[in-house]
């Protein structure tokens, strides 16, 4: 269901998001239309702005985006084009995007340790999983070590043999899409507890 985002994961994983994104879509050509079931684009382009609000495409497409939902347009159909310069997930193969989320990714483990977390995310309210084993080490790394193992066995089409050295590997970009995932709990977290506003910064000092 891609829209801005790819919708909830409730089959799957992040190697399977990666697989129909990066393996199965690849010669999908930019003119492509997409039609998705369900209208989210706003919703998720806005998550897309959080992650990264100096990227010139995904701001131009918010503000397009809102005008037309305003005067009660559809923004349907999207493009691959589109989609592979603002959707998050499409953007873990850029190096500067997969830089951004994992500072702010660290900057959200931090902010879990302090007092106004707890204030606006109770126990009761918190989604984002990773909050009770905050002190411990990042969960993501003994994911991936497993799915380093695995991919190993998966053949050439998962191995990025003759991809570009300064591009972000298959695990990495795997490894992006878990950090997406667990932002976009946050986030939920976050504005749910604060009427939607997203009230808290991710990194006070407090």
């Amino acid at each position: 269901n891609i829209n801005g985002g790819v919708g909830a994961f409730f089959h799957g994983d992040a190697k399977d998001c990666y697989d129909n994104l990066h393996v199965r879509l690849k010669c999908v050509p930019d003119a492509a239309l997409v039609f998705s079931g369900h209208e989210y684009m706003l919703m998720n382009l806005r998550f897309s702005h959080w992650l990264d609000e100096s990227d010139e495409n995904v701001a131009t497409a918010l503000r397009e985006v809102a005008t037309r939902r305003h005067h009660s347009f559809t923004t349907q159909p999207s493009s691959m084009a589109v989609e592979r310069r603002v959707n998050p997930f499409f953007r873990v193969k850029e190096r500067a995007f997969l830089d951004k989320i994992e500072e702010l990714y660290a900057a959200m483990r931090r902010s879990a340790r302090k007092k106004w977390y707890r204030r606006y995310v109770p126990d009761w309210l918190d989604r984002s999983a990773f909050i009770a084993t905050v002190e411990g080490p990042d969960k993501r790394d003994a994911e991936m070590g497993k799915l380093a193992r695995k991919m190993g066995q998966t053949g050439p089409d998962f191995a990025d043999i003759s991809r570009d050295p300064d591009e972000p590997s298959a695990i990495e970009c795997v490894k992006g899409i878990k950090t997406c995932q667990e932002l976009i709990q946050y986030r939920h977290a976050i504005d749910q507890a604060t009427g939607g506003g997203g009230g808290a910064e991710v990194d006070e000092d407090e």
